[in-house]
């Protein structure tokens, strides 16, 4: 056999192996491209929309409870590398102890601030901004690769977002601003605003005080109600009569709804509401 059919030989046999190799190499690329998106944890559904809406398809967001049962849900949680919670308090921080694993986090109560331990910090505009900034700033350090991607989603995220942080920025700078709320759950949000909130609660006011209450609104030194429509006390049904006899604005806030309304989409919707009770 000459050199030249001994070479034909040897180079139809070489093809499918470089075929193979091929192909190999793809599969290879295409599971090194899944692997490589960050895996963020969080337990809140608003911190969820904020973290896809500036990881993008370069991070895979999980939503999970503390009460990790299974293994499945104990391997799942292990990988996580960007943690994100409202407050110390959160579980998944328990279970992070636990499993000894060591996620980066980033915490709202570490950065936003405030005189009252017991706060929905999610609820907040203010929180929704700076968490979104404090995820850029992680992913960015985390994978510079794409860190350009990152800066540019939360580009978008802030454009998305203006309206809501125009009329926070408005809302803030009117002053000497009373209310009275039935409960707490916005507490941060008025405190942050820089109202002032007439009493603590509601619920446990004597007649006394429910009457010099009263005369408050009379005298009109109260500007809006605030409270939510899960209400049910008594005083709660009390004040909201005072103050349509006294033609004082009652703002409602409703409950936020993930499945169905992004939580900075939510937040505009409320501040409006604040906004057309002091307009009045």
């Amino acid at each position: 056999m000459n050199k030249q059919s001994v070479y034909a030989i040897l180079t139809i046999m070489l093809i499918p192996i470089g075929i193979l190799l091929v192909c190999a190499k793809m599969v290879g690329d295409t599971t090194e491209a899944q692997d490589t998106a960050v895996k963020i944890t969080t337990d809140n559904p608003a911190y969820q929309q904020i973290a896809k809406a500036i990881a993008g398809k370069k991070g895979r967001v999980s939503l999970m409870s503390g009460n990790l049962k299974t293994a499945q849900q104990k391997t799942k949680f292990k990988k996580s590398e960007l943690l994100l919670t409202d407050d110390h308090t959160s579980v998944l921080l328990t279970e992070a102890q636990k499993l000894h694993s060591s996620p980066k986090l980033v915490i709202a109560s570490d950065y936003i601030h405030t005189d009252s331990s017991t706060q929905k910090y999610y609820l907040s505009p203010n929180t929704t901004v700076v968490m979104a900034q404090q995820i850029v700033n992680y992913l960015s350090d985390m994978d510079p690769r794409n860190r350009d991607t990152y800066v540019e989603n939360n580009k978008q995220f802030v454009e998305k977002t203006s309206d809501l942080t125009t009329l926070y920025t408005t809302l803030k700078k009117i002053k000497d601003i009373r209310y009275v709320a039935t409960n707490n759950s916005q507490h941060l949000l008025m405190t942050q605003l820089g109202y002032a909130a007439e009493t603590d609660d509601v619920s446990k006011l004597t007649d006394k005080q429910m009457t010099d209450l009263e005369s408050k609104l009379a005298d009109k030194k109260i500007q809006f109600i605030f409270t939510t429509s899960q209400d049910t006390t008594e005083n709660k049904q009390k004040l909201v009569t005072m103050a349509k006899k006294e033609d004082i604005p009652v703002v409602t806030f409703s409950q936020f709804t993930p499945d169905s309304t992004k939580i900075w989409t939510w937040q505009l919707t409320q501040l409006k509401k604040i906004q057309k009770a002091l307009d009045k």
